[in-house]
C-alpha cells in the first residue's frame, strides 16, 4: 500500500530536516519512506492529482511517498507526520492513490475526492467556504461536508450524508460549489488552523 504526502510553498531547508528527521522513525516501524522532487509540468499534475491541487490551492514542489503491507500501520505513521506538518502551517495534502481522493485535515477517518476552497471579501465581509466530497476510509459511505464563517470567527459545519450515493453525493457537491461561484467566492488557500478546529466522524 501507497499514501503521497505533498507539500507547496515549505522551504527547502525546513522540509529536509523534517525529512532527515523521518529516517530512525520509519526504521523503527518498518515502512519505506522515499522522497522525490515534482518533476511533473502543472498540465500533468492537473490531470493526475486534481483533488491534491485543490487541496493545496497551488503547485505541489515537494513529494514523499511511504509504503508498507501494514494498512492501518502505514495510514496511522502517515497521518501523524501529516498532522505534524499542519501544526507547523505547512501547506500540505495526504494522498491516497487508490482512493484518488486525500485525508481530511480535521479526520484521518474520512477522504476527500473533491475540494474547493473558497473565499467572500467585499465591503465589511470577509468570509471562507470549505467544501468537501467526502468518503470514509473503510468504505463507500458518502456525504458532503461544507465549513464556513468569518474569516476572523469561528467555523461552523454542516454535513449532507448520502450512504453510498456517489451520483448524489456529486450533484449536491457541485450544486454548492457552483452556488458560491454565483455569489461572487474566489478560490483560495485555507488557513491550517481553521480546518483543524472541529473533529467530524460518520
Amino acid at each position: 500500500m501507497r499514501l503521497e504526502l505533498y507539500t507547496a510553498g515549505v522551504s527547502q531547508a525546513s522540509f529536509l530536516d523534517w525529512r532527515a528527521g523521518l529516517s530512525e522513525d520509519e526504521q523503527a516501524a518498518g515502512l519505506e519512506v522515499a522522497h522525490s522532487p515534482i518533476q511533473e509540468t502543472p498540465e500533468v499534475l492537473r490531470e493526475r492529482l486534481p483533488v491534491v491541487l485543490d487541496e493545496l490551492c497551488s503547485i505541489p514542489e515537494q513529494r514523499v511517498q511511504f509504503h508498507s503491507a501494514d494498512a492501518e500501520q502505514l495510514c496511522t505513521f502517515a497521518y501523524t507526520n501529516y498532522q505534524s506538518r499542519m501544526d507547523r502551517d505547512w501547506n500540505a495534502s495526504l494522498y491516497f492513490p487508490a482512493k484518488a481522493a486525500i485525508f481530511l485535515p480535521f479526520n484521518e477517518k474520512l477522504l476527500s475526492r473533491r475540494v474547493a476552497h473558497l473565499y467572500y471579501q467585499e465591503g465589511t465581509s470577509d468570509k471562507i467556504y470549505h467544501l468537501y466530497l467526502a468518503q470514509s476510509l473503510t468504505d463507500d459511505r458518502y456525504s458532503v461536508i461544507s465549513r464556513y464563517g468569518r474569516r476572523d470567527g469561528g467555523i461552523q459545519q454542516a454535513k449532507k450524508v448520502f450512504d453510498s450515493h456517489l451520483e448524489a453525493a456529486e450533484k449536491e457537491w457541485n450544486r454548492l460549489h457552483h452556488d458560491k461561484l454565483q455569489k461572487g467566492y474566489q478560490v483560495g488557500h485555507p488557513t491550517p488552523p481553521q480546518q483543524l478546529t472541529l473533529a467530524l466522524s460518520f
